[in-house]
């Protein structure tokens, strides 16, 4: 890490970096969360391939692990920026309770917020709970499994379905931390109801990676373009 960005890290809470998005506003990165989240989707390529991809405003876009809500604001950014229109409806999702005010901030200082709704809570099962872990020092870094000197949180499942009824879903972002093998496979009904799927699928064997590409294409979804290799994971878009 360069200096430069070690003291920006560190004084980011009271030296806010502004960017000035297409939307007529500004989105502020206020602490390492914020700008380790903004890096991963902002500057990649791989989720700027919504642009293309959509080709009329979305009704309905599910952001499945939001973190703090920058793909919402990208996908926000693109629909904007191609059609000019800002009625779209989202639904977020993320389990760390640490992360939620982030989001509403983020959101509402993007004139989202009354187009969202944020729910608390695991994807996956229909019911029930688990404990998500989540490092003191770093928010981004939390999950199901044991972390040494982390925090345990007990996360309630959301049925997503329930939440969405019979709408269709426009566009499914998925950035669950190996939570997709489950969540997939025990919501098939929602997957077919949604046409477009942007995926981060993580660490796995080929048989379990070749298995959630069946589930999807069982409900009519198939791969739209050669999957990217991002570090220890796979990206993927999945379009009906």
């Amino acid at each position: 890490m360069s200096i430069q960005s070690f003291l920006y890290r560190r004084l980011s809470r009271w030296i806010t970096c502004e960017l000035n998005l297409p939307l007529k506003c500004k989105i502020s990165l206020e602490n390492k969360y914020e700008l380790a989240s903004f890096n991963d989707v902002f500057c990649h390529p791989f989720y700027w391939q919504l642009f293309q991809c959509i080709e009329q405003t979305p009704g309905l876009i599910i952001d499945c692990g939001a973190h703090c809500g920058h793909f919402t604001i990208l996908a926000e950014t693109c629909i904007y920026t191609k059609f000019k229109d800002l009625n779209t409806n989202y639904i977020l999702v993320e389990p760390n309770p640490l992360l939620i005010p982030i989001i509403h901030k983020n959101l509402h200082k993007t004139n989202i917020l009354k187009r969202a709704n944020i729910k608390q809570g695991f994807v996956g099962r229909k019911s029930g709970s688990s404990t998500l872990w989540v490092n003191k020092k770093n928010y981004l870094t939390a999950s199901i499994k044991y972390i040494p000197n982390a925090k345990p949180y007990t996360v309630n499942y959301i049925d997503l379905l329930e939440v969405v009824g019979d709408r269709i879903v426009d566009l499914m972002k998925i950035d669950i931390e190996g939570g997709e093998f489950e969540f997939i496979p025990e919501n098939l009904k929602l997957f077919s109801q949604t046409n477009l799927v942007f995926i981060e699928i993580h660490s796995a064997t080929e048989e379990m990676t070749q298995n959630l590409y069946r589930y999807l294409e069982s409900v009519g979804l198939h791969i739209a373009s050669k999957p990217l290799k991002n570090d220890d994971h796979y990206l993927v878009i999945f379009q009906r």
